[in-house]
């Protein structure tokens, strides 16, 4: 489902975002790096500058015209950091960050960890090379938060480290998995629970239109089966059913568009009558 995901497969990326701005060495930055990835490798072996562009030669990438290790590179960024609509949007949404609208708003600088050459790596790979490379960063470089652009939240740095060191499940889902809640202004008591993360691994995400139903609930079904399709890969074929909230009860599975933003490809789990809200292909 990589090339249905509308090219969010292509790059994954965080900022870090500091009240000051962070003295980065990249000598340091690489030592730490290489405590988690041993085999990494500095692009430019020459030094200088505060970039640093990383190697992972032990991850090659095989591509059309030849093979290519992954890469990961830590930017700091010049513009100074502002709030603009969409990290308005994403502020509403970090449910596990409840201080964040008031920690982000001292921040005024920021730095790209990003991947490059990395798309066609398995998910599961890919998304453990960033997150090393994540935590060797944030060892050297204390940020106040993280923006988790790809799952449109901001994330708690110290609760992100300690769920890295837990590892397993809980290191997925402290970043790399945002389950988003939106009330429908137009029809009162229809809701809409999506997940977002998978597809800019290249695997669909999840959605849900419901009513009367407990949000909570909804949140862990949502949560357990993103998980299941991040080890087992887009698995789930249409109109097959995944096991609903009560006992017995069967929930179809369909793929299509989603009905947030960004658009997606997602797999929507269609509760059945009487909860089931809005029309469905």
């Amino acid at each position: 489902m990589g090339e249905a995901t509308g090219g969010f497969a292509r790059t994954y990326g965080v900022e870090l975002l500091f009240e000051e701005r962070p003295s980065l060495s990249p000598e340091i930055l690489l030592r730490s790096v290489r405590a988690r990835r041993p085999a990494a490798e500095p692009l430019n072996k020459s030094g200088g500058g505060t970039v640093l562009a990383i190697l992972h030669p032990d991850h090659p990438v095989q591509f059309a015209d030849g093979t290519a290790p992954a890469q990961t590179c830590v930017l700091p960024t010049d513009a100074p950091f502002q709030l603009t609509e969409a990290l308005e949007d994403a502020l509403r949404q970090s449910w596990k960050f409840p201080e964040a609208r008031e920690v982000v708003g001292r921040c005024r600088h920021t730095v790209l960890v990003t991947d490059l050459m990395s798309s066609l790596l398995d998910p599961g790979e890919r998304l453990e090379l960033f997150e090393d490379t994540l935590a060797g960063v944030l060892e050297v470089a204390p940020a106040a938060a993280i923006h988790w652009r790809p799952t449109g939240q901001f994330i708690s740095p110290s609760a992100y480290r300690n769920a890295y060191r837990e590892g397993g499940a809980s290191r997925f889902f402290a970043g790399a998995l945002n389950v988003r809640f939106y009330n429908i202004s137009n029809s009162p008591g229809d809701m809409v629970m999506d997940t977002l993360g998978l597809a800019a691994l290249g695997l669909p995400d999840l959605q849900c239109h419901y009513r009367d139903l407990d949000p909570g609930r909804v949140a862990a079904l949502l949560s357990n089966t993103a998980y299941y399709i991040f080890e087992k890969g887009d698995v789930i074929e249409d109109g097959h059913t995944v096991e609903g909230l009560e006992s017995g009860t069967r929930w179809r599975c369909q793929h299509e568009n989603s009905l947030l933003q960004p658009a997606r490809v997602v797999l929507d789990l269609d509760p059945g009558p009487p909860h089931a809200a809005g029309g469905r292909s």
